[in-house]
């Protein structure tokens, strides 16, 4: 199994920067063992805790499964608008919506299938979508917002431990 380590600079709360940095040692065996290796720390994991009506937000992590986004908000209300793209340095491939409803929300896949660009309507339960890469070794996530201003870094939580980015963008990194 490979195993990732986090750069010491980057270590506790403080988050040195909008990058996060992850290496994960070269020899791991078996068809793909890119796919199913962990990531850093910050968004290795299913976040805790992560249920309809949760914390309001994006939360983003990575488990043997791929990549997942989800937004949630405490309690259902008005209509709340989540935007934002990811992109990786190689495909995005088995591409999955999540509870998403198909005429409010729009999550597209680029032709080069390097990017997902999400506009996703939240009304107080868990929409999203689950995605794998041909062995990317970064993803950045970008323009976040809800309801058209900036999504503030506190409602982004990475990973398991619901850990906040330093800054949006913020780009998450693992090296072969």
């Amino acid at each position: 199994m490979r195993r990732s380590t986090i750069v010491p600079a980057l270590l506790g709360a403080a988050l040195a920067g909008a990058t996060l940095v992850g290496v994960a040692p070269a020899s791991a065996t078996g068809a793909n063992p890119c796919e199913k290796a962990p990531w850093i720390g910050q968004v290795q994991g299913k976040p805790k805790g992560l249920t309809p009506g949760a914390r309001a937000g994006n939360y983003f992590w990575h488990d043997k499964n791929g990549f997942h986004l989800r937004i949630t908000q405490a309690k259902p209300r008005k209509a709340t608008t989540y935007t934002g793209t990811i992109t990786s340095n190689t495909p995005i491939r088995d591409f999955k919506w999540v509870k998403l409803e198909e005429k409010q929300d729009s999550v597209v896949l680029s032709e080069d299938k390097l990017s997902i660009t999400f506009k996703v309507v939240n009304h107080g339960l868990i929409d999203g979508f689950s995605f794998r890469t041909s062995c990317a070794d970064s993803l950045t996530v970008s323009g976040l917002t809800i309801n058209t201003k900036v999504l503030p870094v506190g409602k982004v939580y990475l990973g398991k431990t619901k850990a906040h980015p330093a800054a949006i963008p913020f780009t998450v990194h693992r090296k072969a």
